[in-house]
């Protein structure tokens, strides 16, 4: 993703279902558009954050790679989920 000035930021998504695509946001920023990227290595600045998917691709999101979710990264979505149950 791109900010206002023009360098770049990395979103993951973690899960995507009929309401939202379920992020987690980076905090780590790039002059340049980044390649061979390892989230492993990058700094959360949100851990979950649920957006309407037509919010998400306003923005122009561009895929830079496909990894695994791990089940540890889902924490936030599976507390979102208890909260919506309520």
């Amino acid at each position: 993703m791109k900010n206002k000035d023009n360098t770049f930021y990395l979103t993951k998504i973690l899960v995507l279902d009929d309401f939202a695509v379920h992020l987690r946001t980076y905090r780590d920023t790039f002059k340049t558009k980044p390649i061979n990227i390892n989230s492993e290595n990058l700094k959360i600045l949100i851990g979950h954050a649920p957006l309407d998917i037509n919010g998400f691709l306003l923005d122009k999101p561009e895929l830079l790679k496909a990894e695994d979710v791990k089940e540890s990264e889902l924490e936030g979505y599976k507390m979102y989920l208890e909260a919506m149950e309520k």
